[in-house]
């Protein structure tokens, strides 16, 4: 009698390829119990090995079947590269720069589903920067100064870039601002309240400057911070129409000065202005201008308030026109005891709004001119403000204004 041999195929609950053989009147049968899972796959940027990678180059890791469970970004002095994890933990991106003419290692496991790792280690190196971005902050750590002061960042590499500059900026203010940056040159921005500082303000700047591009070869390396504080407030306010200055503290009218202006063809300026420093026995000389023109005159007080020479200081030779004419070079004087008596009160960055009807306007940068610009066109002077549209030429509004 012949007999008969029975053939299973069973399939196991695992991933793995298995696989079962019975005899057949010496057959083989095979039978297929299942498939692999694949290894989770990693991609990582910067490529392995690259050399010169940018500063603000993003460290990026991504896997395809599977999920990241570590990454670590180093440095070659340890410091370690943060950055963000999505959702699915299916990709991760630094968000921090990287340092100059350094060497990174970077470390990803990635988990397939079956929990399996897969291991990569990828090097990279940063550029050297050709040239670097060096910034001044002013003011001073720790100063105090008065409610019209705007904070200043001078750099020693001309910005082209000035948008990612900009954005790399932060004020942080003890109590509400409303404030903007505004370029006045490629080595120069600003910053000032819609307001005068609100007194007492605590104030902080951080210029992130690590890893920005300035263009032409240049990029930041180094980040700043600066800490000052708002003094309380006192404006002076120049009338040389009246020939008097009043003097308001913290919104209330302290003083009124009998002082003296410009003569015609030296008139003060007009318009805002900023206590840019206190100086005491000040040697006043012009000796270039004609012996008929000519002074060398000494002042116990004196508050600067142009970089071209003006200030508000004793003028003990013109009390006899202080409160009724206009007779000095340029500057505001006042008799000894007024001006001791405002140098006194008076910060460096304290405003000084002079009415000078006959006088030229207060230039930008003879100083702090800031103020001098409406808002509107202040904020216009920033990288990061929005761009007028221009109409299109043939357009409506492009005839509607010829």
């Amino acid at each position: 009698m012949m007999s008969t041999a029975l053939l299973f195929a069973c399939q196991s609950g695992g991933g793995s390829a298995e696989t079962r053989e019975d005899s057949a009147e010496g057959g083989i049968v095979a039978a297929q119990v299942g498939d692999p899972t694949p290894p989770a796959k990693v991609t990582i940027a910067p490529a392995d090995n690259r050399v010169n990678v940018p500063l603000d180059a993003a460290v990026k890791a991504t896997v395809s079947g599977g999920t990241l469970s570590k990454i670590a970004v180093t440095a070659a002095n340890g410091a370690k590269v943060k950055g963000t994890l999505s959702d699915r933990k299916t990709a991760w991106s630094s968000n921090v720069a990287l340092a100059a003419d350094s060497v990174y290692q970077v470390e990803v496991t990635a988990l397939n589903a079956e929990g399996e790792p897969t291991e990569v280690i990828q090097t990279f190196s940063t550029l050297k920067p050709a040239k670097e971005l060096g910034t001044d902050i002013m003011p001073l750590e720790g100063s105090s100064v008065g409610v019209a002061m705007p904070i200043t960042l001078k750099f020693d590499e001309p910005v082209a870039n000035r948008a990612a500059v900009e954005k790399r900026l932060e004020v942080q203010t003890s109590k509400p601002v409303e404030g903007s940056w505004h370029w006045f040159s490629d080595e120069e921005v600003r910053y000032r309240p819609k307001s005068y500082w609100p007194a007492h303000t605590k104030v902080t700047v951080k210029a992130h400057m690590r890893g920005v591009r300035a263009d032409n070869g240049a990029w930041g390396v180094t980040d700043k911070v600066r800490r000052f504080s708002i003094t309380n407030s006192v404006i002076t306010k120049v009338n040389l129409a009246d020939h008097h200055a009043r003097v308001y503290i913290d919104g209330k009218l302290r003083r009124t000065i009998p002082v003296t202006g410009g003569k015609p063809g030296w008139r003060t300026r007009d318009g805002i202005k900023v206590i840019l420093e206190k100086r005491e026995n000040i040697l006043f000389r012009n000796e270039a201008i004609g012996a008929a023109e000519h002074y060398r005159l000494l002042s116990r007080w004196g508050l600067r308030v142009t970089w071209s020479g003006e200030f508000l200081h004793t003028a003990s030779w013109s009390t006899g026109s202080q409160g009724s004419a206009n007779v000095s070079h340029g500057c505001v004087g006042m008799n000894s005891a007024d001006s001791g008596w405002l140098w006194g009160v008076s910060h460096v960055g304290d405003p000084v709004e002079v009415h000078s009807p006959e006088g030229d306007a207060m230039e930008p940068s003879n100083g702090f001119g800031d103020w001098n610009f409406s808002w509107k066109d202040y904020k216009a002077g920033s990288a990061l403000a929005p761009q007028p549209v221009k109409a299109a030429t043939g357009s409506k509004q492009e005839k509607a204004g010829r």
